[in-house]
């Protein structure tokens, strides 16, 4: 795994895979920028939800609640306090890991388009002696993707009482996150690269190479701006791993 990743790293130096390297991250910003900041704040802000009678409810019964904390002799300031802490630190980590996901998800749909030709390039510089045909169509991955994500966010509403526990909240998104990111690349590049009987061979989650890289580098959009760039870094992994395997079957 580690000698595929420092080789992918390589290759980022040549100027075919460097401009395509960066124009995710020109795209997503324009289009995060102009939309996805506004929509959110007129979101929070528009009366139909600050006004709604739920929210009023929540936010009345949250204000009781402190209230009868900051009541208890002695500790009831630094509960209080504890807990505003907790909850600001929570909110605050689950707000990046979604942002980071809104940003991801734009780079993985600029980077589909772009599959193709990173991969030829791979193949051109790497493996020149190799070929490949894929399977399948850009139509059908896009339904598998859009089936696949339903199902994650069907697990997710199933799963909601465990938002509300403190890192336990933390590691459901990100495990729900990466089975989506894992699925639609492997899914990408093998539509690209493999035949239907060989595709089916290597989508297994359980193959330590493919999974534990990706794992590796879907940790990384955590970090501000990484998102941008993990989806191009993981489609040339993907590369390496899968037309190394088809160099050593012809060999």
């Amino acid at each position: 795994m580690l000698p595929l990743l420092w080789k992918t790293l390589l290759d980022l130096k040549h100027p075919v895979i460097l401009w395509r390297l960066f124009l995710p991250f020109l795209i997503s910003m324009a289009l995060v920028s102009l939309m996805g900041y506004g929509f959110l704040a007129l979101f929070l802000t528009g009366d139909w939800i600050t006004q709604n009678a739920y929210v009023v409810e929540f936010n009345e019964t949250a204000t009781q609640a402190e209230q009868w904390v900051s009541g208890i002799p002695l500790v009831g300031g630094l509960l209080v306090w504890a807990v505003t802490l907790m909850f600001t630190l929570m909110v605050g980590v689950v707000g990046l890991l979604l942002g980071s996901y809104l940003v991801l998800l734009l780079a993985m749909m600029i980077t589909a388009f772009m599959t193709d030709s990173l991969i030829k390039a791979i193949r051109d510089i790497h493996y020149p002696a190799i070929d490949y045909q894929g399977h399948g169509s850009f139509f059908g991955l896009l339904i598998k993707m859009l089936g696949y994500g339903a199902l994650l966010l069907l697990l997710l509403l199933l799963g909601l009482p465990l938002l509300f526990i403190p890192l336990v909240n933390i590691v459901w998104l990100w495990f729900l996150g990466f089975l989506f990111f894992r699925y639609a690349l492997v899914l990408d590049v093998g539509q690209v690269i493999l035949s239907e009987p060989e595709f089916q061979r290597v989508r297994s989650i359980w193959l330590t190479t493919p999974t534990l890289g990706l794992m590796l580098l879907y940790s990384a959009t955590i970090l501000p701006l990484v998102s941008f760039f993990i989806p191009i870094i993981g489609v040339i992994f993907l590369a390496h791993w899968m037309l190394s395997n088809k160099a050593r079957e012809v060999n």
